[in-house]
C-alpha cells in the first residue's frame, strides 16, 4: 500500500514540507541527502523550488533556509547551491 505523501503531487509535497519543518530544519534534511542525487542540478533545482515556497510566505524563511542549507553543504564538503540560475541565451552566435 502506497503511503500518503506518495500520492500526492510533488509540488504539493513541497508545499507541505515548507509549512510544516523549519527552514533549518528542512535544510539539515536536504543537506543529509545531497549524495543520493545522481545528478547535482536536480538536487539544486529542488532546493530552489523549496526556496521560492519559503519566500512566498516568508522572506526570512527563505534567507534562513538557503543561508543554513549552504552552510550544511560546507561542512559535508559540497559545494553551495547555485541559487541565481540565468536564462542562457540562444541567440548568441557561437
Amino acid at each position: 500500500m502506497p503511503k500518503l505523501y506518495g500520492t500526492l503531487p510533488h509540488a504539493r509535497q513541497l508545499d507541505l514540507a515548507v509549512q510544516t519543518k523549519t527552514p533549518a530544519r528542512l535544510a539539515q534534511t536536504f543537506a543529509a541527502f545531497v549524495g543520493q542525487f545522481y545528478d547535482r542540478t536536480d538536487f539544486d533545482t529542488l532546493a530552489r523550488q523549496v526556496s521560492e515556497r519559503y519566500e512566498a510566505e516568508n522572506t526570512d524563511d527563505a534567507y534562513r533556509f538557503r543561508s543554513a542549507l549552504d552552510r550544511r553543504l560546507n561542512d559535508r564538503y559540497h559545494t553551495p547551491v547555485v541559487w541565481d540560475v540565468s536564462p542562457c541565451r540562444t541567440d548568441r552566435a557561437a
